[in-house]
């Protein structure tokens, strides 16, 4: 028995999946679902038309297990713990990672 894939979406995503649903099946209008979302209305239209292209799929972050741009990098956040630990003996370097 050939099924559809399973998708995991997050509550924020389930929540747009509604209102781009509400928008095509046109119970909402644009600008509704673009203050329910925080959204602007461009932004609500682009999501309609991945929505239409891809469907529910398409409304998933693609954002999923990529790391932050922000992120120290292990050498350098190494040497902040060691600083760190010199200065403070008990200090747990696990805790913030």
């Amino acid at each position: 028995m050939v099924g559809t894939p399973k998708v995991t979406m997050t509550m924020r995503e389930l929540d747009r999946l509604k209102c781009v649903q509400g928008v095509v099946d046109r119970q909402l209008k644009l600008y509704q679902a673009a203050e329910r979302l925080g959204l602007t209305t461009r932004q609500v239209r682009r999501l309609v038309r991945r929505y239409r292209q891809e469907g529910p799929v398409g409304l998933i972050s693609r954002h999923g297990n990529r790391p932050s741009n922000n992120r120290l990098k292990d050498a350098v956040a190494d040497q902040a713990f060691r600083i760190i630990r010199a200065q403070y003996g008990r200090f747990r370097a696990d805790v913030g990672r």
